[in-house]
């Protein structure tokens, strides 16, 4: 089971946001996702290719989102925060 994500971190105004990929592979159901924020205000995902209409749980600690998703899906993340 794997699950992988992408991360870029950039500045606007005086908030960052942070955006990327996830993918749930191999039977894998979600995981950590590392933002390289220290605190999130807002968070969002959506699946992309492979579950189009699902309906993808996320609970958010600090700077870390996990992610609860069926298997095998793909999607885009971004959070704003500090």
């Amino acid at each position: 089971m794997a699950f992988t994500y992408t991360s870029e971190v950039s500045t606007f105004g005086n908030k960052k946001i942070a955006t990327g990929t996830y993918t749930s592979a191999a039977g894998s159901t979600g995981g950590d996702i590392i933002t390289g924020l220290d605190s999130i205000g807002y968070f969002n995902t959506d699946c992309e290719v492979s579950q189009a209409g699902t309906v993808t749980k996320a609970t958010r600690a600090n700077g870390t989102v996990t992610v609860l998703s069926v298997a095998n899906e793909i999607g885009t993340w971004f959070a704003i925060g500090n």
